[in-house]
């Protein structure tokens, strides 16, 4: 009977010892720390970089909790780097790539992945490289540097792939606001208008914090003036922003339209000695749009719902509605009280 006893005994231990040889060999060989794509902390992110194989890069840097900086020349999109610090934090691996997938996608990945540095400090925290999506198009395919094998990644519970976050256009990342200023720090905006000088004008914040407005074409100055008017106006320059960077246009086109010279332009000035200047260029008529036949039945000579415009230190020419600066083209005498005239009416004068 003992005999029997340390036989079955020493079968256990022989099957436990096979299973544990068989978990063993079967288990996933691949380091954690090389498959871990997850940056949890992403408040200790301060620069992102990203780069793919055309030789776009954009860095993104933090200035402050909500406000990051594009390749160091403008305000970024705040949506989309929320979008992308989520990505980064909430990452996980679905599973590792087969070897009989494995050649394809390193060459696919060779070829068109978006390389990310995630920075915090002078401290690269995660490296890896952002490759297609799965066939069913809820994966997508990353390696991490240093790793031997790529991953397919996914965020759990969303369906769909991850590779559009981390986009390199730099036009892209920008926010689309022209003015994004305090109206309460503007000291000087003078607007411009090169077609109809006669609606150019200069308003200027005294040392009492009044205000005055003066035409540019004979230095005469509007009296009186309707406070509430001029309040107004500087709002406009809190949330005025474009429509989109052009991209459409023959450069033919282009560069006949700036040969051509601005209609107008809009200087504003800052209490801290700053300011931004905007440069306004008519855009050829669009059969499609509102407004674009006069009432005698022949067309408009320039498109009456959109201009270009240019920033200062700038080279992107950007889309502007008009609608967005009715605020801003305004004849001076509309700021009397009393005073008023459609937008739109302005424009077709």
């Amino acid at each position: 009977m003992k005999k029997n006893q340390r036989i079955f005994l020493l079968l256990i231990i022989l099957a436990a010892a096979a299973a544990w040889l068989y978990y063993k060999k079967s288990a996933p060989t691949i380091k954690g720390e090389l498959r871990d794509f997850a940056v949890k902390d992403t408040a200790s992110i301060d620069k992102l970089f990203l780069a793919d194989r055309d030789g776009n890069t954009v860095t993104l840097v933090r200035q402050a909790v909500d406000r990051w900086i594009v390749n160091n020349k403008f305000i970024a999109r705040q949506d989309a780097v929320d979008n992308l610090l989520y990505t980064i934090s909430a990452v996980e691996v679905r599973s590792p790539v087969g070897k009989n997938l494995y050649n394809n996608t390193m060459k696919l990945m060779a070829a068109k992945a978006v390389k990310i540095e995630i920075y915090s400090g002078e401290k690269i925290l995660k490296t890896y490289y952002v490759g297609h999506p799965t066939m069913d198009n809820l994966g997508t395919f990353m390696y991490l540097e240093s790793s031997s094998v790529p991953f397919i990644t996914h965020i759990p519970g969303f369906n769909g792939f991850l590779s559009t976050r981390y986009f390199t256009k730099e036009a892209e990342w920008r926010n689309k606001f022209i003015f994004r200023l305090n109206p309460r720090r503007i000291t000087e905006v003078e607007v411009m208008d090169l077609a109809r000088p006669y609606r150019s004008f200069l308003l200027q914040r005294q040392s009492d914090s009044s205000y005055v407005v003066k035409k540019t074409t004979d230095n005469q100055f509007v009296n009186p003036v309707d406070v509430t008017k001029i309040r107004s106006f500087l709002l406009a320059f809190e949330d005025t922003y474009f429509e989109r960077i052009e991209n459409r246009a023959e450069k033919s086109l282009v560069d006949s339209i700036l040969q051509t010279g601005p209609f107008a332009s809009i200087m504003v000035k800052m209490d801290d000695g700053g300011g931004k200047q905007l440069i306004c260029y008519r855009m050829p008529p669009n059969p499609e749009g509102s407004l674009q036949i006069k009432f005698d039945g022949k067309p408009q000579p320039f498109d009456l719902d959109r201009f270009y415009g240019k920033m200062s230190g700038d080279s992107a020419l950007l889309v502007c509605q008009y609608m967005h600066f009715d605020r801003i083209f305004k004849d001076p005498a509309n700021f009397r009280p009393g005073a008023d005239a459609s937008p739109k009416e302005q424009r077709l004068k």
